[in-house]
């Protein structure tokens, strides 16, 4: 094996274990920490030799990205658009609830991957075979995406059973986060999204 600057030219290196280490780095250190050099660092190479097998950084991204929602698991399909939309996105955040990181890569960015592209696509067709216009079919996608990803940054952020309040801050609070207690975090996600297609008039 030769060396090259010092380190061992590792051949076995392609694509998809660049990708799984970028995935690796974002978990561990988050988007920050998600650089050309420390994957390259992780990868015991140099960081010019990463360009062999991603484009660019955006490539990259877009490479983390795929693999990440290439997992979400979609539900067999059926006659029930508003079932399938709402256990599809119920996989969609246990997938993202895996990798958090993620979800702040996806929302700094205004360019999306093959497979935020295939995943929005669906969606918007089976908001529109639910009833819906195309303008509201978008308008009700892009809402529930909003409402997933800042209910997952919300999870994740802080903790998720109610902390009780101190009586003399404001007796009304007591009976809400006893409310709130009454349902588990999953049950308060799948609440959100029927809200959210029962204002955009998707049949029950």
């Amino acid at each position: 094996m030769s060396e090259r600057g010092g380190r061992a030219w590792h051949r076995g290196v392609d694509r998809e274990a660049v990708v799984t280490a970028a995935l690796a780095l974002l978990d561990q250190r988050g988007v920050s920490g998600m650089t050309m050099r420390g994957l390259a660092a992780s990868l015991d190479m140099e960081a010019a030799s990463l360009y062999a097998h991603v484009g660019s950084k955006d490539d990259l991204v877009d490479a983390v990205l795929d693999r990440v929602l290439d997992g979400v698991e979609l539900p067999a399909p059926g006659p029930d658009a508003r079932t399938y939309l709402v256990a599809a996105f119920g996989n969609y955040r246990a997938t993202l609830l895996a990798h958090p990181a993620v979800v702040l890569l996806m929302t700094e960015r205004a360019r999306l991957s093959n497979a935020q592209v295939r995943l929005a696509a669906r969606s918007i067709d089976l908001l529109q075979a639910g009833g819906l216009s195309m303008r509201a079919a978008v308008d009700t996608h892009v809402t529930m995406v909003a409402f997933t990803l800042g209910f997952i940054l919300q999870e994740v952020s802080r903790a998720t059973t109610p902390t009780t309040a101190p009586a003399d801050r404001d007796p009304r609070i007591a009976p809400v986060l006893k409310t709130l207690a009454e349902r588990s975090v999953v049950e308060r996600f799948e609440v959100g999204l029927h809200l959210i297609l029962d204002g955009a008039g998707v049949a029950r």
